[in-house]
């Protein structure tokens, strides 16, 4: 019987991690890890989706993406996983496949909106039924908890429905229902000043990034739009940076608000402000990335023996589900 409730979230490995993932998810996992059993997924599989023709680079971004996972704070003893290396994953999406109805997934909002993000015209069947995968992801440790951005919640809905078709039709509750968490900023606006913030549309601001390249990030923000002259009132609540300080240094906000409202400060020189706070706080993180990307081998041993212990609970949560379907067979 296990002490600790449970966590289960997780990116997939498509390059580095950055500030987005930091207020959209991984402030609230550092808060979490003290009170839960956290497992964290890093869904490979899922990159085939709709990145089938990078499948060489998977390997390197998922290196990437756990030395960014430790980076910002996540213990060593947290159950980091790899989703591919986990086989009883599949088998659990093939009996999830049978209790979701063709037109749920077409409904999905998250699924229509990345269709459209990435110009998937002609949807591959893996990628219509991720949702269904992604349930096998999450309940097969059966989380309490899930950590997510917004725009996950409609997954974690259809998890949600999966468990309770399951626990319906086979009459026992292997299931429980997790619960979604959200952050105090679910969606991040990128440096577009347009779109959620995304490695794809290279509007991030990566922990891999030097300081250099923040600061150059930074200068090529979006601004106030409405305050063409340095000499012109601001409107802060208009303005992309402020509400990164806002966000990230809310004491600094406050002090630049009354400036740019009485035009005493430029937009250059508040990003400026920006870029200095913002370096200045991933500095510690940089450092512990570091010290991880330059030792592969800390890494690597990580990534084994939590997928070990992932699989563990996998093949046990796999006995529940086949007893339960009458697959458990006398020989």
């Amino acid at each position: 019987m296990r002490k600790l409730k449970r966590v289960l979230t997780g990116d997939r490995p498509t390059g580095c991690l950055h500030l987005g993932h930091y207020v959209g998810s991984l402030k609230n996992r550092l808060r979490l890890q003290d009170e839960y059993e956290c497992f964290f997924i890093i869904a490979d599989l899922q990159v085939l989706t709709d990145h089938l023709e990078k499948y060489e680079e998977i390997q390197k971004n998922v290196f990437e993406i756990m030395c960014d996972y430790l980076a910002v704070g996540l213990r060593e003893d947290n159950i980091f996983f790899i989703q591919s290396q986990v086989p009883e994953l599949a088998e659990l999406t093939v009996y999830f496949s049978f209790l979701v109805k063709l037109p749920e997934l077409q409904r999905n909002p998250t699924l229509k909106e990345e269709s459209k993000m990435y110009g998937v015209k002609k949807m591959s069947l893996g990628f219509l039924s991720y949702p269904v995968s992604q349930a096998a992801d999450i309940l097969f440790c059966k989380p309490n908890l899930v950590p997510v951005g917004r725009d996950q919640l409609p997954h974690i809905e259809l998890a949600r429905e999966v468990a309770r078709s399951f626990n319906r039709i086979f009459g026992k509750k292997v299931f429980p229902l997790p619960q979604a968490v959200l952050s105090e900023c679910p969606i991040l606006i990128g440096i577009d000043g347009k779109h959620k913030m995304s490695k794809s549309l290279n509007n991030y601001i990566a922990f891999a990034h030097t300081p250099e390249e923040t600061t150059q990030r930074i200068l090529s923000a979006y601004t106030d739009p409405l305050r063409p002259y340095k000499k012109d009132p601001g409107h802060p609540e208009e303005c992309l940076v402020f509400k990164y300080h806002s966000l990230f240094f809310p004491q600094v906000a406050q002090k630049i608000l009354s400036q740019c409202k009485k035009a005493k400060v430029g937009c250059k020189e508040c990003k400026l402000i920006l870029a200095k706070n913002l370096n200045s706080f991933l500095a510690p993180i940089r450092k512990r990335r570091n010290y991880y990307h330059s030792r592969p081998k800390i890494v690597w041993e990580i990534l084994a023996n939590g997928t070990k212990k992932a699989r563990k609970v996998a093949v046990q949560t796999l006995r529940e589900v086949r007893k339960a379907m009458r697959f458990s067979y006398p020989f």
